[in-house]
C-alpha cells in the first residue's frame, strides 16, 4: 500500500506564465554588469529628517527619482530599439513593481512611475501610496493595472504559440512597449526583503538599454575624509545592453547615478 501522497498541485498564475513566455521569446541582449556599492548614509539622514518635519518620502521613491534623473540627463539610455532604428524619448517612464497585499498575502506587482525624472521623490512616493489605496479599495493599482490585468487573463488562456507571435510584433513597437514596460526597469528584492549583497535583473536586452536591481543596505567601516567611520552601503546593480550602449558612456552614467543617490536632492 502506497503513503499518502503529501504535496499539492496549484495552476500557476497568468502574470508567471505569459513572464516565461515573454522571456523564451525574447531572450536577453548583450549584457553588461556594474555591481556597485553607494554610501547612502547622509541619504538616508535627511530622509528621515524630512520624514519628522512632515514630508512623505520614502527610500524607494527618492531611488526612483534619483534613477529617471540620471537617465533624463544622459538622453541615450532613454531609448527603445526597432530593429535598425532607435527611438528616443522625453520622458522617463519607469517599470518597477510595488508590494501589494491578495488574500492575505504580500505580492510585487508591476507598476510604471510616468514622467518620473520631472517628479520628486516625494511625489513619487505618493503616487505608488495612492496605488496601494486604489488596490484596496477597487483590486487595480490605477488605470493601467486594471487594463493590464484583464489583457493578461484574456491571453493565458491563448495557445503559446499565439502569445509568442504577438510578444514578438510588440517587440517591434517601440511606443507599445513605452506605454506596457516604460522606457526603463528597476527591481527592488532589498524592498521585499532584508538582505544584503547583489541581485542580477533578468530583462529582455534586445529593446532597452539599462536595468536596475536594488539589493540591501550593509552596515560597515567605510573611510570619510581620512577617516574610518560606520557607513551605510547600498548594493546596486546596474545591467546595460552593450548592443545600444559603449563602456565609456556607461561608466560615466553609472559615474552621475552614483552621485545622485549618495546626494540628497529631492527637488
Amino acid at each position: 500500500m502506497h503513503a499518502a501522497r503529501k504535496y499539492v498541485i496549484k495552476k500557476m498564475s497568468p502574470f508567471r506564465l505569459l513572464s516565461i513566455y515573454a522571456y523564451d521569446t525574447l531572450g536577453q541582449g548583450h549584457n553588461m554588469y556594474a555591481q556597485i556599492e553607494v554610501d547612502v548614509t547622509n541619504t538616508r539622514q535627511y530622509l528621515r529628517s524630512q520624514r519628522k518635519a512632515g514630508r512623505n518620502v520614502s527610500f524607494f521613491g527618492f531611488l526612483l527619482s534619483a534613477i529617471a534623473r540620471t537617465i533624463d540627463e544622459n538622453k541615450e539610455f532613454n531609448q527603445i530599439r526597432c530593429g535598425k532604428k532607435v527611438y528616443y524619448f522625453d520622458e522617463v517612464d519607469i517599470d518597477t513593481a510595488i508590494e501589494l497585499k491578495l488574500d492575505g498575502v504580500l505580492i510585487p506587482r508591476k507598476f510604471i512611475v510616468r514622467d518620473a525624472a520631472n517628479k520628486t521623490g516625494e511625489e513619487i512616493t505618493q503616487e505608488i501610496e495612492n496605488a496601494k489605496k486604489s488596490w484596496k479599495e477597487t483590486g487595480f493599482a490605477g488605470e493601467d493595472d486594471r487594463v493590464a490585468l484583464r489583457w493578461i487573463k484574456f491571453a493565458s488562456t491563448l495557445p503559446k504559440w499565439f502569445i509568442k507571435y504577438n510578444i514578438r510584433r510588440l517587440s517591434n513597437r517601440p511606443l507599445k512597449i513605452k506605454h506596457r514596460f516604460g522606457t526603463t526597469y528597476v527591481a527592488s528584492v532589498g524592498g521585499f526583503a532584508d538582505i544584503s549583497g547583489f541581485i542580477i535583473p533578468f530583462f529582455e536586452g534586445r529593446n532597452r538599454p539599462v536595468a536596475f536591481a536594488i539589493g540591501g543596505i550593509t552596515i560597515k567601516p567605510g573611510v570619510i575624509n581620512s577617516e574610518i567611520k560606520i557607513r551605510e552601503y547600498l548594493s546596486l546593480t546596474v545591467s546595460l545592453n552593450h548592443d545600444l550602449v559603449d563602456g565609456a558612456p556607461a561608466a560615466r552614467f553609472i559615474n552621475r547615478l552614483k552621485q545622485n543617490m549618495e546626494g540628497f536632492k529631492l527637488e
